[in-house]
């Protein structure tokens, strides 16, 4: 008989992209958003002739223009297409990128297409995450947890540029006290609408922080929104956070994505890829603090994702660091199905690193989130 649960720190639920994305006067914001997301993402641009594969940095200058931020942002028809695809035009050519698996036909992520694939991983619950990219969800979302109440949790969605001023601060509240949600999602990508001239330590933030507390709500981080230097730039927002953790020591946060950031390194050697970072470490040993584990897309260029050696040693440096009951197991789930399946996202934690006891096992695969969101 099955006694520990499998909780996913993790998951999607969308409407169909191309159609809907909430709120109609959010859906420009969104897409450039969205557009500015996938400027160095791993999964490529081909161009729709021939399917060939443009470089890295032709897929930057097409998507983002000379520098970062919304007022750079070039005009390319920015659009969602079917089976997974993102389409644009740039010179009168037209591409595409492969950004969910071609198996999501219309580009939505409904509650019960989520459920079922959790009923087949043998997932018991779910974190709904609510980043822009997918939309201004507070309905729909809401309409999820609401009908699943058993099965999924979900975190609020704020424009973080904006998180301080009263009209966030009311939607923030209406969200946890009207509809449910338990949490909130920060990503500092928010700050791509103001060029990125601003930072989590602004002080116009300070009443967002003050309601956070308030509510007694988590905040699921996001940071490293694919800007260059990457690396320079994640590790610097990470020192970004640790100094909001030291005045923020009543709010809980876990850190989203976790190491898949490190796939930046992608292409440097192991012993520099494969290690954690003095900053992060730093930064969960903050109280409060916890960390996603996310470490299957970070095998996603090896033979035989979602595993190789390395990873072990990861996980056991976090348990030796910052200690078991700060890890939890997130999929990304649908995304995590653009290069192995969701019941794979689970073999490294569940079946690999022989060094685990089961009870460790219970604890990264949905016993510590379990405290976090019980039933």
């Amino acid at each position: 008989m099955k006694m520990a649960i499998t909780f996913d720190a993790h998951a999607h639920c969308f409407p169909p992209l191309g159609l809907d994305r909430g709120e109609a006067q959010y859906y420009d914001m969104c897409a450039a958003e969205h557009q500015y997301h996938v400027r160095f993402h791993p999964q490529g641009v081909r161009r729709s002739t021939d399917s060939s594969l443009i470089s890295l940095q032709k897929q930057n200058a097409i998507l983002t223009g000379e520098h970062d931020g919304i007022s750079w942002l070039p005009d390319i028809s920015f659009r969602v297409g079917e089976f997974g695809r993102l389409e644009f035009t740039h010179e009168e050519q037209d591409y595409y990128m492969q950004w969910m698996p071609p198996s999501l036909i219309n580009m939505e992520s409904s509650p019960e297409y989520l459920l079922a694939q959790m009923e087949y991983a043998d997932v018991d619950r779910a974190v709904l995450q609510h980043d822009r990219v997918y939309g201004h969800l507070d309905d729909f979302l809401g309409h999820c947890i609401k009908k699943y109440p058993n099965k999924l949790v979900g975190l609020a969605q704020v424009q973080e540029w904006r998180a301080g001023e009263p009209e966030q601060l009311d939607r923030l509240k209406y969200q946890v006290l009207e509809q449910g949600f338990r949490g909130v999602y920060f990503s500092t990508g928010g700050f791509f609408h103001v060029d990125f001239n601003m930072r989590v330590n602004d002080s116009s933030l300070d009443p967002f922080w003050s309601l956070v507390e308030e509510l007694n709500i988590p905040v699921h981080w996001y940071a490293g929104e694919y800007r260059n230097p990457m690396m320079e730039i994640y590790l610097r927002e990470l020192e970004d956070f640790d100094v909001w953790a030291k005045s923020h020591q009543n709010i809980t946060s876990v850190l989203t994505h976790g190491l898949n950031n490190i796939s930046m390194l992608r292409g440097q050697p192991d012993s520099v890829r494969y290690q954690l970072p003095e900053v992060m470490v730093r930064l969960l040993k903050n109280r409060n603090w916890s960390i996603e584990l996310m470490l299957h897309l970070m095998a996603s260029d090896s033979p035989y994702p979602p595993y190789n050696s390395n990873l072990d040693k990861l996980v056991e440096d976090l348990i030796n660091e910052i200690g078991i009951e700060k890890l939890m197991w997130g999929s990304d789930m649908p995304c995590c199905e653009r290069t192995l399946s969701y019941k794979q996202s689970l073999v490294l934690y569940k079946e690999k690193c022989e060094f685990l006891t089961q009870d460790q096992r219970d604890l990264i695969t949905g016993g510590n989130l379990e405290k976090l969101y019980p039933l």
